[in-house]
Formats: C-alpha cells, structure tokens, sequence
C-alpha cells in the first residue's frame, strides 16, 4: 500500500483527478457485480456511449490510449479493492476503451495448474492482452470471451 501511495504522490494534479474518478467508478463496478450477472453487465457498459461516459469521467482525455489509462486503472483498484481486483479493474478498462469505440473483451481464464484453482480476468483488443504481461495470461486457460 505504501508503494501505491508513493505512486499517487507522483501523479500530475490532472492524473490524480482522473484516479479519484477512476476510484469512484472501480467501486461502483464492484457494487454492480454483486446486483448484476457479469454477461448482463458486460452487456450493459458495451451499450454505454462515449458522450454518458464523457459525463462521468470528466478528466479523461479524447482518445486515451490503452497504455494510459491502464496504470491509473490499476493503481485505482489496487487502492479500492486490494487483492482480488483483476476483474473490476478489466470492467473499468473495457468500459472505457468500448466507448471511446475500441473493440475489446473481457476474458476469464482459469489457472492451468492442478494444484490451485484461480481465475483471472483481463482485457483483448484484436487478441493482444493489454496491460497484462503474456507470459503471466500464459499460466490460464481462458473459459469466457465477453462480449462474444
């Protein structure tokens, strides 16, 4: 917690409004998985334009690139959510490039391992893994590509 700090100490005054809306949005994601099916959510944020997106987020820059928004997006749910935050950080991630019109997914895995049983989630955009390095996706078995 104390790197993720210093990481934040770091931050432009812009980037560090842009992580409290990114804060924000992470927990919200994460409420939404409890009252939603992932599919019917995934659904849902691949229905959100970029104007209602633009709305809510407001510091987010036109045409953010992936390799952006991914470590504000981590750092975010590394401060919200802890251990455990593959997956509402792969939604914020999805939902943010699917409206600035990208085609992406969201895809769980499950480890290859049998001694352990552990999923993952991350995002594709044209079937390279973003943010994430390959060697470590290597270690799932993916089991569901959203949307499909």
């Amino acid at each position: 917690m104390l790197r993720a700090l210093r990481r934040v100490a770091d931050l432009t005054l812009l980037e560090q409004a842009t992580l409290l809306q990114f804060i924000a949005l992470s927990l919200c994601m994460k409420v939404a998985l409890f009252i939603i099916s992932l599919p019917r959510l995934v659904s849902f944020l691949s229905g959100t334009r970029s104007n209602r997106v633009r709305k809510l987020v407001v510091f987010l820059p036109a045409h953010s690139e992936p390799a952006q928004l991914f470590p504000l997006i981590d750092l975010a749910t590394r401060v919200s959510h802890g251990v455990g935050r593959c997956l509402p950080r792969s939604l914020l991630l999805f939902w943010l490039l699917h409206a600035n019109h990208r085609s992406v997914s969201v895809c769980l895995g499950v480890s290859k391992s049998l001694t352990a049983l552990e999923a993952h989630a991350w995002v594709e955009q044209d079937g390279v893994v973003l943010g994430e390095t390959v060697s470590f996706i290597e270690r799932y078995a993916p089991i569901l590509r959203l949307p499909t």
